[in-house]
């Protein structure tokens, strides 16, 4: 299994770079072919994305990712207008989520984990709902930072009453899902979200410039959002 991976992951490396040499020396004028570029930039969607396939668990994820990858190719050629593109996107978002959730076998409206791990000195905190949801308090508890990695569910975490050290950082990943992160009033936010459909919201009360303590949070948001209060 290991040396079909290795062996895929070269032939598309060896690809890309192919295509990227040709592309380079058609530029230059010094090896010219007659094709159209546009919408080529969707393979940098499409292979990655077929890589996968073959080298992750989550097949149907990574074969969404061809098909929109595919779309945005015809969509950048001018195959289909871009109004129709996104209908068809979200088209094919819903059939693949209708089939993970037929062919997941340990889909559970409660798939959710908690765990820990030490960063830098810190111990943060390793949060994940997947289909579910997640609701933690921290009331009393030493809190240094955590990593919530949210898909197709949402995740509450409560830290009016706990003990936040200064520093403290939560990451992001969230896709499809919400994050509701509740602060003590005193709390100084910092944030460095990337968010590409979706977007951080921060309906806090009371929002200190300066003081004690500093959380950080950062990450990434598609389709998702973050929501801030006190």
């Amino acid at each position: 299994m290991k040396k079909s991976t290795s062996f895929l992951k070269v032939v598309f490396g060896l690809l890309l770079i192919l295509v990227g040499v040709l592309w380079f020396l058609n530029v230059l004028g010094i090896f010219t072919f007659d094709f159209s570029l546009k919408g080529w930039w969707a393979f940098f969607v499409i292979i990655p994305c077929a890589v996968g396939f073959f080298t992750d668990t989550d097949k149907v994820g990574s074969l969404m990712g061809v098909c929109l990858g595919v779309l945005l190719f015809l969509a950048g050629h001018g195959n289909i207008e871009w109004n129709e593109f996104w209908k068809l996107g979200l088209a094919t978002i819903l059939v693949f989520l209708g089939i993970k959730l037929i062919v997941s076998k340990n889909f559970n409206p409660e798939n959710t984990s908690i765990g820990s791990i030490s960063r830098e000195g810190r111990n943060i905190r390793q949060i994940e709902a997947s289909f579910g949801r997640q609701e933690l308090c921290f009331d009393g508890i030493d809190f240094e930072g955590a990593d919530i990695k949210c898909s197709f569910g949402s995740v509450t975490i409560d830290l009016r009453k706990a003990n936040i050290l200064s520093g403290a950082s939560i990451d992001i990943d969230a896709g499809f899902g919400g994050v509701l992160i509740i602060l003590p009033d005193s709390a100084v936010v910092k944030t460095s979200v990337n968010a590409g459909f979706g977007g951080l919201s921060d309906e806090r009360r009371f929002k200190p410039q300066e003081g004690e303590p500093v959380v950080f949070i950062t990450g990434k948001i598609g389709f998702a959002g973050v929501e801030l209060k006190n």
